[in-house]
């Protein structure tokens, strides 16, 4: 006995080819039976169980038994049997399947305007949720002869209507005649609801998995030709029994309209005009009657007023129809029921307005010879704000001025002026020069100089005390300085006026008054507001007084006299003191080396002798006194306060200061004795 190698059906001694599979055996290929006790091998057993044995082919079958009964038949050569087996297998495989030419399963749709048109392609089938329902029905038809259409008249009506008077695929349909001349393969109503339900079968996004692909879709025009591809899943058809034939074909672009050019800003819809004086211009805007009523055209722009020659005012045209759409590098536009094309898309819905023909205005230099008003003195100079008085009427009536950073100044700081034109400055035919920022404020930087106020130092100080501007203050005070000595003991001078000054009896008059040197006493603060009361220079003219007295050991002595004034100012080589402070005083010293005991240790302030290179040193108390000065400075404190503090503020602390030195000069004329109130009142 033989076996078949393929399928391991068992053969008659001489046969050719397999009676199950069909296939060629030969007499190698075939396999011996194993005779009663003998061992077959393990790996051809091996084989023979790997290759599961397949049922026999019945179509196969059908033509050996027809080849036995029918010599004819067996005398055709074997190779040409064999090839018409597997035709007639290869045919009646093809013929179980339902072949749909594709195209017929889908719509077209052309939209937009001729040059802009789009292409839509959908499965040609009614509403998706329908079809479940009414399969239903026409799966309980007895067979595909006796189908009956499942809509009514109402029916009919309402899907004519959302597939707006188009029809549906026949295979897709619901007219039993459709469905009876086309789905040729369906032996019952049951098979042709199976199949349809393949073609209309969805994936995870509700989007059917039979679709159609375009090479080109955008900016069609008429009778444009596009590629269309067909995308399926072909196993899922497959299994349901349908083939797809031509599922690539073309498609011919049509019945799209023609638009018409739109320009937004063409001047029969917008007209823009630009009126008024240059710097306080108006964009005046009117619009044709046929860009509100018939186009649905709206503008907006970002200003329209205090507009300058040369200014760009952009207007933006706002499309308020629904129906518009990008079409490549243009907008389509539908409006009442017209088709319109907007070339160059959103770019051309914004144009660009160059403000030009406003009257030209002269321009005014309001910082031209300006003056300031100040308060204090370089370092610590405010600036207060702009002297009005000084600028002409043209400038005293419009413009308002305002100062930035202006406290706390020193030489080389800067601050800004701002000024605006807050009365009618266009009127008298003027404009303020320079560039306006965004709030309408022209501004200017300056830097602060030695021609601005400055309090007096060392480098100046005898000068200022010697300048006419002090000179009759001076001669007074040395004059009432010799009267408050006339007929004074040392005892009552030192109680009130005098520091360690020592004579015999009372002085009978005053035989010299020299002036031999002027010291200046500067703050060591950085920050005006840790200045201590507000005192931030003293001058200090040191004279050698020379007196003759009734005493009766010693009949002559000398001492000396200090005259000081406080916070001293140079303005442009004027010499003045500050408003909150007393005019010039007078104390005595024994001598020179108990006024530098007393001034130079004063901490926060450094002591220096006009002329000099240097400062006067804190006295050592380990050496014994001595007339003579060094060139050591005191250290200064450390000084970590903002220098932001507000001018306010200052000016308060200074009001306080003031009244305290008001005070300070009534205690101190109360506790002169009576005597010498008589002779001052004298």
């Amino acid at each position: 006995m033989k076996f078949c190698a393929k399928c391991g059906a068992q053969m008659e001694d001489g046969m050719k080819f397999c009676g199950s599979c069909g296939a060629v055996v030969s007499d190698d290929a075939a396999q011996q039976q194993p005779q009663y006790g003998q061992t077959q091998p393990y790996n051809n057993y091996q084989q023979a169980a790997a290759a599961a044995p397949k049922q026999p082919n019945q179509t196969v079958q059908k033509i050996i038994g027809k080849v036995k009964k029918n010599p004819l038949i067996a005398i055709i050569p074997l190779a040409a049997l064999v090839a018409v087996i597997v035709l007639i297998i290869v045919v009646a495989n093809l013929t179980k399947y339902q072949k749909i030419d594709a195209k017929e399963l889908f719509r077209f749709k052309y939209e937009g305007l001729n040059g802009h048109g789009t292409v839509v392609g959908e499965l040609n089938a009614y509403p998706y949720d329908i079809y479940d329902g009414y399969d239903k029905i026409l799966a309980l038809s007895k067979d595909m002869k006796s189908l009956t259409n499942p809509l009514d008249a109402d029916d009919e009506e309402y899907f004519a209507e959302i597939l707006e008077g188009e029809k549906v695929s026949p295979y897709l349909s619901y007219d039993p005649a459709e469905l009876k001349k086309v789905w040729t393969k369906a032996k019952k109503p049951q098979d042709m609801v199976s199949m349809r339900k393949a073609l209309l079968q969805k994936n995870s996004k509700k989007n059917y998995t039979l679709k159609v692909k375009f090479d080109k879709e955008k900016d069609l025009k008429n009778g444009d030709k596009i590629k269309v591809t067909v995308d399926y899943d072909k196993k899922a058809l497959e299994d349901a029994k349908i083939k797809l034939t031509n599922t690539e074909f073309e498609i011919e672009v049509k019945n799209l309209e023609d638009g018409t050019e739109l320009d937004p800003f063409d001047e029969k819809y917008i007209k823009v005009e630009f009126t008024g004086v240059d710097g306080d211009g108006r964009m005046n805007v009117t619009y044709g009657d046929e860009a509100r009523d018939e186009l649905d055209l709206y503008y907006s722009y970002d200003r329209s007023s205090s507009l300058k020659n040369g200014d760009k005012v952009k207007i933006t045209c706002e499309l308020y129809s629904s129906k518009t759409e990008k079409s490549g590098d243009d907008i389509v536009y539908e409006a009442n029921g017209k088709y319109y094309v907007i070339k160059g898309g959103e770019a051309a819905l914004t144009k660009e307005y160059e403000v030009k023909g406003l009257t030209e205005l002269k321009e005014l230099d309001v910082f031209e010879n300006i003056a300031f008003k100040f308060d204090r003195a370089i370092p610590f100079l405010e600036v207060e704000g702009v002297d009005n008085d000084q600028m002409g009427d043209l400038v005293i009536d419009n413009i308002r001025f305002s100062i930035e950073n202006g406290d706390g100044l020193k030489v080389g700081d800067k601050f800004k002026v701002k000024a605006n034109d807050y009365g009618s400055l266009k009127n008298e035919g003027y404009k303020i020069k320079g560039e306006a920022d965004a709030d309408g404020y022209v501004i200017k930087e300056f830097t602060v100089d030695d021609t601005m106020p400055a309090y007096v130092t060392a480098n100046n100080g005898r000068e200022a005390y010697e300048s006419a501007d002090f000179k009759e203050m001076v001669a007074d005070e040395e004059s009432e300085l010799k009267e408050h000595l006339q007929g004074t003991s040392s005892d009552w001078l030192f109680s009130s006026y005098a520091n360690n000054v020592e004579y015999d009896g009372k002085v009978e008059k005053v035989t010299s008054l020299t002036l031999k040197d002027v010291y200046v006493s500067f703050t060591d603060k950085n920050n005006y507001s840790n200045v201590t009361d507000r005192l931030v220079n003293r001058i200090y003219a040191v004279y050698e007084v020379k007196v003759k007295t009734d005493g009766k050991e010693k009949q002559s002595a000398s001492f000396i006299a200090v005259v000081y004034a406080d916070n001293v100012i140079c303005d442009n080589g004027k010499f003045y003191k500050e408003s909150s402070y007393s005019g010039f005083s007078y104390y005595f010293y024994g001598s020179m080396a108990d006024f530098n005991k007393e001034v130079a240790s004063k901490e926060g302030y450094t002591l220096t002798k006009c002329g000099d290179s240097g400062e006067v040193a804190k006295p050592d108390d380990s050496k014994p006194e001595e007339t003579t000065t060094t060139t050591t400075t005191a250290k200064p404190e450390k000084d970590d306060s903002s220098k932001e503090e507000k001018a306010d503020d200052s000016k308060a602390e200074e009001k306080k200061d003031e009244e305290k030195d008001k005070e300070k000069e009534t205690e101190k004329a109360d506790e002169k004795p009576a005597e010498e109130k008589e002779e001052k009142a004298s």
